[in-house]
């Protein structure tokens, strides 16, 4: 029967070439005499399709194309799927720092809700009557989380593959679904998830069918092919492999059929199947050679020279063996320096943004301590309000000045610990986010000292050689890594002393402040400092943060105080709810998740931070804004935060503080400020 298929298959392959190529015609010819740009950005997206996964040069080509006519005609949504389809490309070509970029400009555009609205031309094969800036933002969100895979970084690329498939779900596109649903999958069978990555590509699998986009239904087969090996299921894993290989040709895949080639010879070199091994190995070469060198999201033809030799030493042919070995080496060594070269430029490009935020985080560290500044006013104000009274009210002045001293010296001494007290409880809520921060500038460092530990030896060998310019060219490389080194490590010891500038009095002024940014920044450190406290802890995060706000006049450092004991206090709660009870009554699909956002109402400013935990119970929710009230257990909470918070707002800026909350459904806090 194997042999059949091959004999027809043979017989009808330079017919379906021949077909192939006369669609490819057809559409070139279409697009050279479309007369709108409107039909020649339609036609270009389907000719970006037909390459997509078969050449990257044509489709990065004709991507760029449609991206100056999305420009040309003001199609915001369009010039974002034609950043996303250039970045695509660049990421298959290992151009990560470039894709990286073009990413970065595609969620400036769409995460901008005035594009809502917006008129596009169709974005994908399929009409959408729903919200396209959504599509988009998911489409985004997928294609940043193959760059992240790529870069391996896994558990952020679930996150950005979770947040895709979330909005496909909410706008009800079948194919994102499937889409994220099946890089999902492959993401936990990377984290030795098998049975989690199952669920989600067998759902994938289910939306292919119905939806009838197949186009990567054997990437689908081929990774529930590895999770059946990874069970140790031998003939489920044999039969998806190959499905997942007929299933690429069909859809005219390359890189698919690439990358199924490439696992089902390590399957079989695992196995010590000598023919079989190297069978698919030659396909796998003779397939690669026509996407190019440098190709695929997954094989590269590096890898594929190693299972050729890998195959040829299983058979004990050692002319091949030694031939494809050095084959092996010369690329492999060629491809790895491409690819340090390629994820240090990656590394750079986020430099700017890193800059950015962590000078945000500097300056927020150093009003941080208005807070304590507002306490001390308050608690002296209190306390002269108090002498007056027993003042006027008492004849006996010499008395009554003992009892205001006694009174005044107690309740400064005690005002003093507070604040000490709550000095070092903040310090050691923040110590944990802002030692996540110090990690970047010191990865940076030992990524440019292993670079030039490397550089360094190439350095000896062009000097033992003579060669001159290449020992200059070399030593100006080793001079500019230097510099980042140099600038990393200044970089770590400003963020050491923003933290020490945490605990010293500032000036207490208002001053003009990006809300949006402020809450985000509080968002992050908080996640970080309970992630590093506690290692099991994980939430989803959802953020909605309305861009039209502009900066309003607040103490930055005690707003941020306020939001920080918010975003804690609903950390907690959904953490609670997650552990709480035996495991037996614990609801399985129960997802902690924590919303922040920002919206301009009525002339006024709501911060809300919602939660998804156990409530507040109606017996205790008038007591929350009292000092030293608290539902935590003792050890784990002074009860000072949400009274402390309630005072900032109120008193120091005019606002207010509202809470809504259901019993085993959630909390939601809403700060009202004036604008």
């Amino acid at each position: 029967m194997k042999h059949c298929f091959r004999i027809l298959l043979f017989v009808l392959l330079p017919h379906w070439i021949t077909a192939q190529q006369s669609v490819q015609d057809s559409l070139k010819e279409s697009f050279s005499k479309a007369v709108s740009d409107s039909d020649r950005y339609h036609i270009g997206r389907r000719i970006y399709d037909y390459y997509e996964e078969t050449n990257r040069d044509s489709a990065f080509y004709y991507a760029n194309i449609n991206l100056q006519l999305a420009k040309a005609n003001n199609k915001k949504l369009a010039e974002v799927l034609s950043l996303d389809n250039k970045a695509y490309q660049l990421i298959g070509l290992g151009r990560y720092a470039e894709a990286l970029q073009y990413l970065l400009d595609a969620f400036k555009i769409a995460e901008d809700k005035k594009n809502d609205n917006e008129k596009t031309w169709y974005l994908f094969s399929m009409p959408f009557s729903g919200n396209n800036r959504l599509l988009v933002v998911c489409y985004t969100h997928h294609i940043f989380g193959i760059l992240m895979w790529q870069t391996d970084n896994n558990e952020q690329a679930i996150v950005h593959f979770r947040e895709a498939r979330r909005i496909a779900t909410e706008i009800g596109h079948n194919n994102r679904q499937m889409m994220a649903n099946m890089n999902l999958g492959r993401s936990y069978l990377n984290n030795n998830q098998p049975d989690s990555a199952l669920v989600f590509e067998k759902e994938a699998e289910q939306l292919a069918f119905k939806t009838k986009f197949k186009k990567y239904l054997g990437q689908v087969y081929s990774i529930i092919a590895g999770i059946y090996q990874e069970k140790n299921d031998k003939i489920q894993a044999m039969q998806y492999y190959h499905l997942a290989i007929e299933t690429s040709k069909e859809e005219n895949n390359l890189n698919n059929l690439s990358a199924n080639y490439f696992v089902i010879t390590k399957y079989f070199l695992a196995e010590h199947e000598k023919d079989s091994a190297l069978y698919y190995a030659m396909k796998n070469l003779e397939t690669i050679q026509q996407l190019g060198p440098v190709t695929g999201l997954t094989v590269n033809i590096g890898t594929v020279y190693e299972n050729i030799y890998l195959s040829y030493k299983l058979r004990n042919e050692k002319d091949s063996m030694f031939k494809y070995q050095g084959l092996t080496l010369t690329v492999k060594d060629s491809l790895y320096k491409i690819r340090i070269k390629n994820l240090t430029a990656f590394q750079n490009v986020g430099l700017n943004e890193q800059l950015r935020l962590q000078k945000a985080e500097k300056e927020r560290i150093t009003y941080h301590n208005n807070i304590r500044t507002w306490i001390m006013l308050a608690g002296i104000g209190v306390l002269l309000l108090l002498a007056i009274i027993f003042y006027m009210n008492n004849r006996q002045k010499h008395k009554a000045k003992i009892k205001i001293e006694q009174a005044y010296d107690n309740l400064k001494a005690t005002q003093q610990q507070l604040i000490h007290s709550e000095k070092m409880a903040s310090l050691g809520e923040l110590t944990a986010g802002i030692a996540h921060e110090i990690q970047n500038p010191l990865n940076f460092v030992n990524n440019f000292s292993e670079v030039n530990e490397e550089l360094v030896k190439e350095l000896k060998g062009e000097a033992d050689k003579g060669n001159l310019d290449e020992v200059k060219a070399i030593a100006n490389d080793i001079a500019f890594n230097s510099e980042k080194i140099n600038h990393h490590g200044k970089r770590a010891d400003t963020i050491v002393k923003g933290m020490l500038q945490h605990s010293r009095t500032s000036s207490g002024q208002k001053e003009p402040t990006d809300i949006n940014v402020l809450a985000d920044e509080y968002l992050r450190l908080a996640y970080h400092g309970l992630r590093a406290k506690d290692k099991s802890f994980n939430a989803d995060v959802k953020t909605d943060f309305d861009n039209s706000i502009e900066k309003i006049n607040i103490i930055p450092q005690d707003i941020g105080r306020v939001i920080l004991n918010l975003i804690n206090n609903a950390f907690h709660a959904v953490d609670e709810k997650k552990k709480s009870g035996p495991d037996s009554y614990r609801d399985e699909n129960y997802e902690p998740t924590v919303s922040v956002s920002t919206k301009r109402n009525n002339g006024k400013i709501e911060i809300s931070v919602k939660d998804n935990g156990n409530g507040i119970p109606q017996k205790v929710l008038d007591k929350i804004f009292q000092p030293f009230f608290t539902t935590k257990p003792t050890g784990q909470g002074t009860g000072l935060g949400l009274s402390l918070a309630y005072d900032i707002v109120t008193k120091g800026h005019g606002g207010k503080i509202d809470v809504r909350t259901n019993e085993n459904e959630g909390t939601e806090f809403i700060v009202t400020l004036p604008y």
